[in-house]
């Protein structure tokens, strides 16, 4: 009975790995919208009076102008983060590694970074 317990888990974590590795789409659409938020949120901390403490978007808002600076950070972020999944990542790896799932592992942990940042940002304008 112990043996078909572990047999279960190795399934049920095989299986988790595979979904991981098989669903790319959701998790680039999640990443657009995490982005779209944070822009959306920092736009309005700095028409509220709020400084944006990372220097480079200071730099790049003061330059280009509150949207479309922040529309070229989301944009470059997102164009960056696809050329290192799909193109870095496969370039690096070694024949032995399955590429959709460190791409995705890569997107998956640029959306909750992300996510962490957008939440940060609505709890600065909030409080």
């Amino acid at each position: 009975m112990r043996r078909g317990a572990v047999a279960s888990t190795n399934c049920a974590t095989s299986s988790s790995i595979e979904v991981l590795a098989e669903n790319k789409y959701p998790l680039l659409i999640g990443l657009v919208f995490v982005r779209a938020i944070d822009a959306s949120l920092t736009y309005y901390g700095l028409s509220i009076g709020l400084r944006d403490a990372n220097p480079i978007v200071v730099l790049i808002v003061e330059t280009l102008g509150i949207i479309p600076g922040l529309f070229f950070l989301s944009s470059v972020s997102l164009v960056l983060l696809l050329f290192l999944g799909e193109y870095l990542l496969p370039w690096v790896a070694q024949s032995g590694h399955n590429i959709d799932l460190w791409s995705n592992v890569a997107y998956l942990s640029a959306l909750v970074v992300w996510s962490a940042v957008s939440l940060h940002n609505m709890v600065l304008i909030w409080i």
